[in-house]
């Protein structure tokens, strides 16, 4: 009797299996006809999400021109005062140290102040040290602790507000528009980021050839304060009535799954940065360049690629089943195009500049698909539980751009370190290895993901239809299934 009613219960359960997969497969294509009918476009946008989406993109900027602009005259001004080459180095990475430490915490600190308070306050500071930065020239030549000191401290407070304003930006947009558009926006605004990294330096270089070393700082400070008012306008005021509180170690605990999309995050990170101290030097060496600035515009490929990226990898994320699809894909053509810009010397190719400047559009490319990271790390949070508010996006913003800086602070030490002992092309090549592991860790967590899902999914319309008895029932008392199979509801 026994056996009968259990062999009743399998063959119920198999055709209801067969039952779910069907409706799932409705599912889809129900899902795949409504974001067909969404598709995220600027037009779809209400004017409101519109002018949003400009602040947005015009703060980005002018962060990131006032963060690169830098690199053709502060060195020289800070030679002038006595600065060694070494503690330049220290002064530039102050900025992604600041970012890496202060990333997390913003997380916790921006939904106390309330999203909108901290994103227009960071934006005022941000335009404040910028300025400040501008009055360093009026230190004395002998006074080289001063400069150094002031240096540092305005560097370190730029980076300060600018990481509280970007993470609270961050929360607004998963707070102000629809779950379809998200990646789109994003994408748009890292459009916005990697056009401040391109043209940052070269208006820097044709401001201070104009009017000396004050008038970039004051040029660029006083843009960022005018973004303010605008901001002020469009931002949601009720957004800072949300004052959420969220734990980063819940975070990690809840979902553990983001560690994986984590580290994926901080090879774009890696990748986008180790060529940064060496790269001079080999065309020098290489090419026997000698010009700044075609120097210059071979450095601006790869952020011209990263700008040109980020809008197509955003478009795609926004497509649910194309998202990590995407994200792998971006990964393999950053592992392939540093392979390439060496060449590896396994390969047996000759370096030419052509194939250089190819590889280091497509590395910045590829790259850009960190943009839609940020949306997979906030969909496998709300997978495991986390509640979806405010708290969460300025938690999940403040882990993406933490991870993001500590590749960007790893990378030019790697490159400069692998590139003295080795040489141009080992060290591209240690970069392709490192993408390679990437890509492994990212494909398993992939293969695990949908495997889970489907099991949920399977699961969860048995006991929709029913089905409330597991296939080992202890003591013949009836549990659910997705008890009976814990390893498919954890995340």
């Amino acid at each position: 009797m026994v056996e009968g009613g259990n062999g009743d219960i399998g063959r119920e359960s198999g055709s209801l299996v067969e039952k779910s997969t069907e409706i799932n497969q409705k599912k889809e294509q129900e899902e795949n006809e409504e974001i067909e009918k969404e598709k995220p476009t600027i037009k779809a946008m209400s004017t409101k999400l519109k002018v949003l989406l400009a602040g947005l993109c015009i703060s980005r900027y002018f962060y990131y021109t006032a963060y690169s602009m830098i690199a053709p005259f502060f060195p020289d001004e800070a030679i002038r005062h006595g600065v060694s080459d070494t503690v330049i180095g220290f002064i530039f990475s102050s900025y992604a140290a600041t970012c890496v430490i202060l990333s997390p915490l913003s997380g916790r600190l921006v939904p106390k102040l309330g999203a909108r308070f901290a994103y227009l306050f960071g934006m005022f500071g941000a335009g404040l040290t910028t300025l400040s930065y501008g009055f360093l020239d009026k230190v004395a030549p002998d006074e080289y602790e001063l400069f150094t000191a002031l240096a540092f401290i305005i560097r370190i407070a730029e980076a300060s507000f600018c990481i509280i304003s970007i993470n609270a930006s961050m929360a607004i947009i998963f707070h102000q528009y629809p779950v379809h558009m998200q990646g789109f926006v994003l994408g748009i605004t890292m459009m916005f980021f990697g056009a401040g990294l391109t043209s940052g330096p070269l208006i820097g270089g044709i401001l201070y050839d104009v009017g000396g070393y004050e008038l970039p700082f004051y040029v660029i400070g006083a843009c960022i304060m005018l973004t303010v008012p605008l901001n002020y306008f469009v931002v949601d005021k009720e957004i800072d009535a949300l004052k959420e509180q969220g734990s980063i170690v819940e975070l990690f605990k809840t979902a553990p799954g983001i560690v994986i999309p984590s580290i994926a995050r901080m090879n774009t990170g890696i990748v986008n940065s180790f060529v940064l101290p060496i790269l001079s030097l080999y065309l020098t060496s290489t090419y026997a360049i000698q010009s700044k600035t075609l120097e210059g515009f071979i450095f601006s490929i790869l952020t011209f690629g990263y700008g040109v990226g980020s809008p197509v990898w955003g478009w795609l994320g926004d497509k649910p089943r194309l998202l990590r699809w995407s994200i792998l894909a971006g990964l393999i053509l950053v592992t392939v195009s540093v392979f390439f810009m060496g060449p590896c010397p396994w390969f047996h190719i000759p370096p030419y500049l052509w194939l250089l400047c190819v590889t280091l559009f497509l590395t910045g490319f590829g790259t850009a698909v960190g943009v839609i990271i940020m949306v997979d790390l906030m969909e496998k949070a709300k997978s495991s539980g986390m509640e979806d508010n405010l708290a969460l996006g300025a938690m999940v913003s403040g882990v993406y751009y933490c991870v993001y800086f500590i590749g960007t602070a790893i990378g030019p030490i790697l490159g400069g370190v692998f590139y003295e002992l080795y040489g141009f092309a080992w060290t591209t090549t240690a970069a392709g290895f490192i993408s390679i592991l990437t890509c492994l860790l990212y494909g398993g967590f992939m293969v695990r993901e949908t495997h889970l899902a489907r099991k949920r999914q399977e699961y969860s319309d048995l006991e929709k239809n029913g089905v409330q008895l597991s296939e080992f029932p202890a003591n013949n008392e009836k549990i659910p299934l997705s008890q009976s199979y814990p390893q498919y509801t954890q995340n």
